[in-house]
């Protein structure tokens, strides 16, 4: 069982070259989870407990900067982020409602307090492996479980700094997908209008045939943050990672261990497509 950081030795980052390909070891979203898998709680205007936004700082490289401190949000961005270029935001929330937090990750299912600890740690995986574009930076925010003042926190941060935020793309938990065991979905689409969704679809779902031939869309789901992107008139969408369970309960739910790699790869891809 996972209860926090393991030591140092064993998450060592080590860069490695097999064939020409520059590989970097401990960044597997099972490697991430081992070292950020601690709570995070906010109170509605500050967060109260910030151990895992402490250890997602920690696993991250010197490219990634922390370029918003914030109450209820943490904005990173590469050095190479142009500020004056339109820019897709990554959001994804770290409060939870369970008071235990825990991961088990020993077999092909994982148990754990994985809303939204493991899309969180997916999120971060592909931080440290570099798989974002750099005109992306990465919202982790609070209070998503209650009125998701982490996301208007967001927008008004950036766009406070002139920041034209092209596309939001959030990150959590869903239960759909479960049963005919996909690794993603994409759901809430927003403009949620026939053209929007056919424009957004054409642009991602060409470059997720690997992983996913018939990928599960939903363009009216239940509420999650980008519901409160969309009150700002955002172009966004959520990437979920199916899982089985009560989401909120101190037994926390299930993920597929190998749809959790796929999820992280879909991520980064979309995030690129869109």
């Amino acid at each position: 069982m996972i209860k926090g950081p393991v030591t140092d030795n064993k998450n060592e980052m080590k860069t490695m070259e097999r064939e020409g390909v520059i590989e970097i070891s401990g960044t597997t979203v099972r490697e991430v989870l081992e070292r950020i898998a601690w709570p995070c709680r906010d109170d509605g205007r500050r967060f109260t407990e910030t151990r895992r936004l402490e250890a997602i700082t920690g696993c991250l490289g010197p490219r990634w900067k922390l370029v918003h401190d914030g109450a209820l949000a943490k904005i990173y961005a590469r050095d190479d982020w142009d500020a004056e270029t339109p820019t897709v935001v990554v959001s994804s929330h770290v409060d939870m409602v369970a008071e235990r937090c825990y991961a088990r990750c020993d077999g092909e299912v994982w148990q754990g307090s994985f809303d939204n600890l493991a899309t969180n740690a997916a999120v971060t995986s592909v931080m440290m492996r570099e798989g974002f574009p750099s005109q992306a930076v990465v919202a982790f925010t609070g209070d998503e479980e209650e009125d998701s003042r982490g996301a208007d926190e967001v927008v008004r941060v950036l766009k406070g700094r002139g920041v034209n935020i092209r596309f939001v793309v959030v990150t959590d938990v869903t239960a759909a997908g479960w049963r005919v065991e996909k690794a993603f979905t994409m759901e809430n689409l927003f403009p949620a209008d026939g053209q929007a969704v056919a424009s957004l679809l054409a642009r991602c779902l060409p470059g997720l045939g690997d992983l996913d031939v018939r990928p599960k869309v939903i363009v009216d789901a239940d509420c999650d943050e980008a519901w409160q992107y969309d009150e700002h008139d955002l172009k966004c969408c959520s990437v979920c990672l199916p899982c089985h369970g009560d989401m909120h309960s101190e037994e926390g739910v299930e993920v597929r261990g190998e749809s959790a790699e796929r999820y992280a790869e879909a991520l980064r891809r979309i995030v690129g497509a869109v």
